[in-house]
């Protein structure tokens, strides 16, 4: 269906803004309340007087978009220094941010609703000037009062955001078609389209809104109908994937039903819509006849009842863009950055005063504790300390290094000793193993009072050779601890001394 002629959107009417001038209350506000010279301004009056005058009657394109973007921005900086709004000191005769704020939602929705929208990007460039003026007018929704017109009251507001989202959704939908996206991501994206323009008409059934926007009830209505025929045709392309092919039946019969429908309400609107209408009949009723042949002949499952199919949830894939009345990309440099408030300007000075306030307070107390640190440091007379003293070996140690060198092999006869004990052990050891058994043997044979006195000296040698064990382990343990130290001793000079610990401060202490 990505051929399918597009469905005409609904824009709405850009007003004309009528001349006023401004120029004369915001200088007297400045001389009154900022103490600054009025002519230093009017420079920048001069300025936004000329954009003012540019979007008097602002060309319908996407230059005019942004102008009038600029303009409402350098009035949200004036405003922010000037207060000009209804009822304020500098107020000017007419609401004139709002107007200029309901200019750019108008002409967002009408630069979405004249492309064609047949190429990709087409799509995408519409569906982004939809979203721009949900955005608008849902930041005149949150921040305006609705007394300024009858058409800022909510219910109008959340007609024109439900509107342009919708609109936007279905720019969505028509580049989903172009990408052949699964049937159930379609049918999801068709259903949110629908549930957009249903709660448009909702709220223009509960309210007086609907007053001049007879045309945009009948569209949506026709809209709708024809959105959902295209949701339930994807869901029975869903169902034919699933190889359901009675229930695919009966989404495509729902499908041309809702289509009928379409067809009923489309009459009276242009031909454009009489096309797409056309051409989507011929793919539904096509679709149709070939599914239900196919069943009655091949597959034979039963059609299910139209009310147990499923219904489709919406995927909301838009969303309103926020206004940024502040950006500089688009809004230029502050006309108005060097009007500051003499209130701020007596601020900023209390505030530099106690600033400097807390530094002499935080620096007396520096001082405090460099004097306390300064003293401490005295007091352990660090002064008298030859720092020689600790790159230099003592003489005690040189003494047991002088020992030690004139035997060099001290340490191999150390390790020999130790080896020795081991196998003495070993034997010692080996010849009470003897013993035991040989007491044993006798015991088996006949216990006398000889052998029992045997048996309890043998005990002792035993306890003996136990303990001397643990003497062994533990002299084991010390010779690997101390041999390192006495190769060490055995070394040069140089070594001993790079060995030796050195009173070293770090970078932070």
């Amino acid at each position: 269906m990505e051929a399918v002629p597009r469905m005409p959107m609904i824009w709405l009417e850009l007003k004309e803004a009528g001349e006023f001038q401004f120029s004369s209350r915001v200088l007297q506000f400045i001389k009154r309340n900022y103490g600054e010279k009025p002519e230093n301004f009017s420079d920048a009056l001069r300025k936004l007087e000329q954009l003012r005058k540019a979007v008097v009657n602002i060309p319908r394109d996407f230059e005019g978009c942004n102008t009038l973007k600029k303009y409402l921005g350098q009035l949200h900086f004036l405003q922010s220094r000037v207060p000009m709004a209804y009822g304020q000191e500098a107020a000017s005769p007419v609401t004139w941010q709002v107007r200029v704020e309901k200019a750019i939602c108008a002409l967002h929705s009408y630069l979405g609703s004249m492309d064609n929208r047949v190429s990709e990007d087409g799509m995408k460039t519409s569906c982004t000037h939809f979203q721009s003026a949900a955005g608008a007018f849902t930041h005149i929704r949150d921040y305006y009062n609705s007394n300024y017109s009858s058409d800022l009251i909510h219910h109008a507001l959340s007609i024109n955001i439900n509107l342009m989202l919708g609109q936007a959704q279905e720019c969505l939908l028509e580049k989903t078609l172009l990408d052949n996206k699964k049937s159930l991501i379609t049918a999801r994206i068709c259903a949110q389209v629908s549930e957009y323009y249903r709660e448009c008409i909702r709220v223009l059934e509960s309210s007086d809104s609907l007053s001049g926007k007879k045309e945009w009830r009948k569209l949506l209505c026709m809209k709708i109908s024809y959105f959902s025929a295209i949701k339930h045709f994807h869901m029975g392309k869903h169902s034919e994937e699933q190889q359901k092919y009675g229930e695919a039946v009966a989404y495509f019969q729902l499908s041309l039903s809702r289509l009928n429908d379409a067809i009923k309400l489309g009459k009276g609107q242009p031909e454009s819509i009489h096309e797409a209408l056309k051409f989507t009949m011929d793919i539904i009723g096509g679709k149709f006849n070939s599914a239900k042949k196919d069943n009655d002949f091949i597959y034979h499952e039963p059609v299910p009842e139209l009310e147990a199919l499923a219904v489709v949830k919406g995927a909301p894939l838009v969303k309103p863009l926020p206004v940024n009345l502040t950006d500089p990309n688009t809004t230029g440099p502050d006309l108005f950055s060097r009007l500051v408030p003499l209130a701020a300007h007596e601020s900023s000075s209390v505030y530099s005063e106690e600033k400097a306030k807390l530094l002499r307070d935080v620096m007396a107390k520096i001082e405090a504790k460099n004097r306390v640190l300064e003293s401490f440091m005295n007091s352990l007379n660090c002064d008298a300390v030859d720092p020689d003293v600790f790159i230099s070996v003592p003489s005690v140690l040189l003494e047991k290094c002088a020992a030690l060198s004139v035997q060099p092999d001290a340490v191999k006869r150390l390790v020999q000793a130790m080896q020795a004990l081991s196998s003495v052990y070993t034997d010692v050891g080996s010849n009470l193993k003897d013993v035991r058994s040989a007491l044993e043997e006798a015991e088996a044979r006949e216990k006398t009072p000889e052998l029992t006195e045997l048996q309890n000296e043998f005990k002792k040698y035993e306890a003996v050779h136990q303990a001397a064990s643990q003497s062994n382990t533990e002299l084991h343990q010390a010779m690997n601890q101390h041999i390192p130290n006495l190769r060490l001793l055995q070394g040069t000079l140089e070594e001993l001394r790079n060995s030796l610990p050195r009173p070293q401060l770090s970078q932070g202490e």
